[in-house]
């Protein structure tokens, strides 16, 4: 009966390995798991803090808070020398000064790659401010027959059509407005990839009817702001904006996450609008570590890591167990056939 069963089990040990090979079958793990030791294979404490000191060398602070992060996330001991110098950035005299000069130079350019700076860039955009700046800019560019960026120019305009409807909804395209001063930022700073720039140029021109801007804006002054405004709020309730605004929804979660720096510093993993969902689960599951994780494992989507231990795998990780486990049960088939032997001989 007992080797009877030993061969029993034996069969069923190889047709479990079979199955769990062609089929993939695994035993799931937490992400947060698989995670942490796909970023622990691809770093070590001493590089983490070189990352943080290099940051700090170059006055990017959030830099070094980011890999900081990344440093608690993974268990890793900041050298007090690290940690000295980190607090000695964090002065508040240093970061008043240094926030309030990157929020004026952001509200006047629109450029920023600073949380401060880009909170500038976005008070103006919600203003209108900086879409009228950036029409009458790229516009008079535009009817002068000059090199102009159709992406902002369009951008605007849709975010004049935003403003709109922001105010007769009292708030609901503000998470809009903030994704396109964003998206304007990244362009400007050349933090857009060309496919995503195409892609959004694309849908922009969908949203925007291009020649019957140009003849909208032919007959008005781009220097009387006020009539400008008018005028273009009118054009932008016109505005289709079905297939932009996901996009600008999307990005409005990833700012929420890790904020306006990080989300557009994130903007170089993102090629296709499937990229764009990827990075926004992963900021949604680890925050401002996101783009630590990205960096040095090179993968943006959380199906990419490895969440689950393949059968297969998971007997390879107890090699000594299925061994001894297999020994026996061939132990006890072989006890079976010299039982046998013996009864055919006697």
């Amino acid at each position: 009966m007992l080797s009877r069963l030993g061969t029993v089990l034996l069969f069923l040990t190889g047709g479990a390995i079979a199955l769990a090979w062609f089929t993939g079958f695994g035993f799931t793990i937490p992400i947060e798991k698989a995670v942490k030791a796909e970023v622990t294979a691809m770093s070590s404490p001493g590089l983490i803090n070189l990352k943080i000191l290099g940051a700090l060398e170059r006055d990017d602070i959030e830099e070094a808070d980011m890999y900081v992060e990344v440093a608690k996330f993974l268990g890793y001991e900041i050298p007090e020398t690290t940690i000295l110098k980190l607090n000695d950035a964090h002065e508040l005299s240093a970061t008043v000064v240094r926030n309030t000069y990157q929020f004026g130079q952001g509200f006047v350019t629109g450029k920023g790659d600073t949380n401060s700076g880009l909170a500038g860039a976005v008070t103006s955009d919600l203003t209108v401010i900086g879409d009228l700046r950036d029409i009458t800019l790229e516009g008079t560019k535009m009817l002068s027959g000059q090199e102009y960026s159709e992406l902002i120019l369009g951008l605007s305009v849709v975010g004049i059509g935003v403003t709109a409807a922001t105010i007769a909804t009292g708030g609901g395209g503000i998470v809009a407005k903030a994704g396109i001063s964003l998206l304007k930022a990244a362009k400007r700073g050349g933090r857009l990839t060309n496919e995503f720039a195409a892609l959004l140029t694309r849908m922009t021109g969908d949203a925007v009817n291009f020649p019957l801007l140009r003849q909208t804006l032919r007959g008005v002054d781009l220097t009387d702001l006020t009539r400008t405004q008018r005028v273009l709020s009118d054009y932008g309730r016109n505005v289709r904006g079905a297939r932009l605004l996901p996009v600008l929804t999307r990005l409005g979660d990833v700012n929420a996450a890790v904020g306006p720096a990080e989300t557009i510093r994130l903007m170089k993993f993102m090629k296709t609008g499937e990229n764009l969902d990827d990075i926004a689960h992963m900021t949604k599951r680890f925050g401002v570590k996101s783009r630590g994780i990205m960096e040095l494992t090179g993968k943006i989507a959380l199906r990419s890591f490895k969440t689950s231990f393949k059968m297969i795998e998971w007997l390879a990780e107890s090699l000594a167990a299925l061994i001894v486990w297999i020994v026996g049960l061939i132990g006890m088939a072989l006890m079976r056939g010299v039982r046998m032997f013996s009864r055919r001989t006697a």
